[in-house]
Formats: structure tokens, sequence, C-alpha cells
């Protein structure tokens, strides 16, 4: 029997059987496009609402905030225990304005609401502008054309603390941080020189006249970039201890100066302190000591440790104005590390930044984020949200941070803080005398350290543009902070 042939049917054409098959492979190519695309707005959104939101938002180019400001009358900004650092008013003739009742005290941390938005005043804008009084009395003040009042802001910053401060601080040019370490609390955050912001518009052509390091509109505390002189040796001394189990035995014969000619780096004041123990280096701030300790570290190690605290990246807190510490060792010659090691050279900080290690030893090895903003309430004072203490990074095991409050302590009993010694707290920390010119002996003067009275805590970080030794300009002011707070 002969077997049937098979035939071809129309639509079984070879032709045919490709053009379907590229059909499909484009189809599904389509889909694939269309879901990734979904994806990836899908992630947008959760990314945005998690992360980016309070950026976008509070944007001062965000044109929401003048359609939200048409029906809402901005909140207040109020210090820790409910004192008004900014708030929104009425002239004659009907038109809302800012109003600063402390004039310049806290013109860089609460900022200003013209002229480009800065401070809380552009980190919180939308937040101001947002009303969350009961939902019917909005409603009714709409359709009587009344505005509803915005939110208040409440930060952590203490005014009696920040009088303080900038009183210490004078007329020196130069920053004062305070921080609750086991919290992250900013108590205090004073620049100098500054202006008043209810005067902005009748001198902001004189105000921008100013270079920006010069400028009164400059926030030194997060924006100032300063040498952190002998206060870098904490670093210094952190990463000794680390690359060295038995840093206990650490002995050096002080001659005054290490090196010679030109590239020699000298104790201050030409001091000589003879023969010291690591401890003995610390306290008494032997430049001499802690050059030959940089010139024998491994600077990877050194530069990864000075990282994770965070150099040469964003500070963790969103609500001010910034820029990044610097500390950079690839490719330098010993003479450089040797600087480093005690603060010169290429290193630069912000008196923000210099808290952190302080803050750190003081928590049990445990760095709190930094935040200004305690809570945000209706205008009647119900709380909308409440901020809590946030944990950035385990940064040091509990063994070195002890060690280190051990060897800041000696700075206060023995050293060049002996300024602090009292019965009423415990102090300690590390002075510095940070050299800003070439060829010129003019140095800032620096103070980072703390305070301890039974479970009380205070870190502060001082710089005193141009005035000297951190002990003779810096401590005074730490003194007085803590007097007044303890």
């Amino acid at each position: 029997m002969k077997k049937r042939q098979k035939k071809n049917l129309p639509n079984e054409n070879p032709e045919d059987k490709k053009k379907h098959k590229r059909m499909n492979r484009e189809m599904a190519t389509v889909t694939y496009l269309v879901m990734a695309l979904f994806v990836f707005m899908a992630g947008y959104v959760i990314w945005f609402l998690s992360g980016d939101t309070d950026r976008i938002l509070n944007n001062s180019y965000n044109k929401r905030q003048d359609l939200m400001a048409e029906r809402v009358t901005k909140g207040s900004i109020l210090s820790d225990t409910g004192a008004v650092l900014a708030k929104t008013q009425k002239t004659g003739s009907g038109n809302e304005v800012r109003v600063y009742p402390y004039d310049g005290l806290f013109a860089h941390v609460v900022g200003r609401a013209t002229h480009g938005k800065t401070g809380l005043e552009a980190s919180e804008s939308y937040t101001m502008l947002t009303s969350g009084i009961n939902q019917m009395t909005a409603l009714i003040n709409e359709l009587r054309g009344k505005k509803n009042p915005g939110n208040d802001v409440v930060t952590t910053l203490n005014l009696k603390m920040s009088q303080t401060a900038s009183e210490a601080l004078g007329s020196h040019r130069g920053a004062v941080v305070v921080i609750e370490p086991d919290t992250g609390k900013i108590l205090c955050m004073v620049s100098k020189p500054t202006y008043d912001p209810n005067q902005l518009e009748a001198n902001w052509e004189r105000l921008t006249q100013a270079s920006s390091d010069n400028s009164s509109l400059y926030n030194r505390a997060t924006q100032g970039l300063y040498p952190p002189g002998s206060t870098f040796k904490l670093y210094t001394l952190l990463e000794y201890i680390r690359e060295n189990k038995e840093f206990n035995k650490f002995s050096y014969r002080c001659t005054g100066k290490i090196g010679t000619g030109d590239g020699s780096i000298r104790c201050y004041g030409n001091e000589v302190h003879g023969n010291v123990n690591l401890k003995q280096a610390f306290a008494e701030s032997c430049n001499a000591a802690f050059a030959q300790i940089g010139s024998g570290l491994n600077t990877k190690s050194w530069t990864k440790l000075c990282e994770q605290f965070y150099y040469n990246t964003t500070l963790p807190i969103k609500e001010l104005e910034q820029k990044s510490s610097q500390f950079t060792l690839e490719k330098a010659a010993t003479g450089d590390i040797m600087q480093a090691a005690i603060g010169q050279g290429t290193v630069l900080t912000t008196p923000l930044q210099n808290s952190f290690l302080v803050c750190a030893a003081l928590n049990d090895g445990v760095l709190m984020k930094p935040y200004l903003v305690d809570r945000i309430q209706t205008h009647d004072g119900d709380v909308v949200t409440q901020n809590e203490p946030e944990q950035a990074k385990q940064l040091l095991s509990t063994e070195e941070a002890a060690v280190l409050r051990k060897y800041m302590r000696e700075t206060v009993t023995s050293g060049t803080a002996t300024a602090l010694s009292t019965s009423n707290y415990k102090a300690g920390g590390k002075t510095g005398s940070a050299q800003y010119k070439a060829g010129s002996s003019d140095s800032h003067a620096w103070f980072v350290g703390y305070a301890v009275k039974g479970e009380k805590k205070l870190v502060v970080s001082i710089v005193v543009e141009g005035a000297g030794t951190g002990s003779a300009y810096a401590v005074p002011i730490a003194r007085k902070i803590f007097d007044q707070y303890f």
C-alpha cells in the first residue's frame, strides 16, 4: 500500500513560519520591555515614598509649595522648650513675612525663607505648609476663605545653651556644636559671623559681596573646612591602637621636633616634652611623637577608619547644607603622612564631623545619627510625628571606646585642657592649634571633648578662627557651656 504524501497547506509556508516566529519574538520583546518599565516605575515610587519624598517636596523649585501657601499659613520653628525661633507674621498691609525673634542667633541652623531657602526653613518648608488640624475645622476655614495654620517644627536646639555659646565665642569667627552622644540630638549649633534674617532685604547686597569663605551667610559648623590640628590625633591614636596590641609599651624621647630642615615638624611653641609614653604624648599633644607614630601606620586601613567616621563622604544629616571632610593619603610621601598624623597637610574637617569620634567613644562605640527635628506638631500642640534616636554605625569596640575616654580624660587631669578640671562634672577631650597659612604660625583654636555627670552627657566641637591655641581660646568656651548645662 502506498503512503500518502503530506502536502504543505497554505499557512504552513516556510516563509510564513519565519514571519510568525519574528512576530512572536517582537511581541515577547515588547512585553518584557513593558514589564521592565512597570517594575522600574514601581521601584521608583517605593524609593520616592521611602527616602526621597522630603527632598523633592521641600525643594525650593517645587511650585506646589506656592499653591499650598495660598491656603496655609506657614508654621513656626520652635526650640526644645517651645521658644519661637521663626514664625509667620502679617504686616500692616496684610502680607505675610517670616520673623526671627532671636535675630542672628539661629540664622544658619534655622536658616532663611527668602533669597534662597536654607537650613530648617528649606528642609522643613513643606512640613510647615501642611496643616494637621481637625479636618472639619480645616474645611470650615477653607469655605470661609480663611487660611489654616501650618504644622510647627519642634527642634532639639536649646535656647539658653545657644546664647551661652554665642556669648562665649564673642566677636571671633568660628563655630560651636553641642551634641547628646547617646541620642544624636544637636542641642546647639552656632556659627559666626552671623547675620540678621529680619534685615535680609536691606543687607543682601552687602552680605553677598564677601567671598564664600568669609561670608556671614556661610554655616561654618557644617560648611567650614578647617585643618583639625591636634584634635585629629584621636584618629591617629585609634589606628595605632588597632595596629599595635601592646600600645601601652610605646615610648618616645621628644626633643621638640622631628626631621630636619624645611620638612621638620615641631611641637607647638618649640616645647620639648622629653620622655613620654603614649598617654602622655596624647595629653601633652606632642607633635613629634605623633608624627613618628603616623609614619609607621598602614595608610589604607587608616583611610578606611577615617571614612567610617564620614571623611570623604556626606554626613548623615539631611537638614543642613554641608561640605565633606577630607582625608587622602594615596601616593603620599612620608612627610605628608607625618603632617596628616597631627591634623595638618591636606586633612580638612567640619566642626560637626569633628565631634563624631568623641560621640562614639562616649556611647560605647556607637555613633548615633545627628538630628535637629525632635517632632512635628499641629498649631494646637498635637504630635503629628515624633523622631526617635537612630543608630548610624557601631564604630568602636567597647574596649577601644574606654581607652579613648581614658586618654581624653588625661588631657584634662594633666595635659593641655586642665582648665576643665572641676568637681561638678568629669570632662575630657583634645585641644588643637591648627596652622592654616603656609609659612605662618597663625592657627585656629580647636577643642573637641565631653563632660559627664551621672546620666547626663555632652559632646562639644569648637573652632575659633585664627585665635591661637585651643587651650587658651576653645577650652574656655567649652567650660562656659559645660558650667551652664551641668
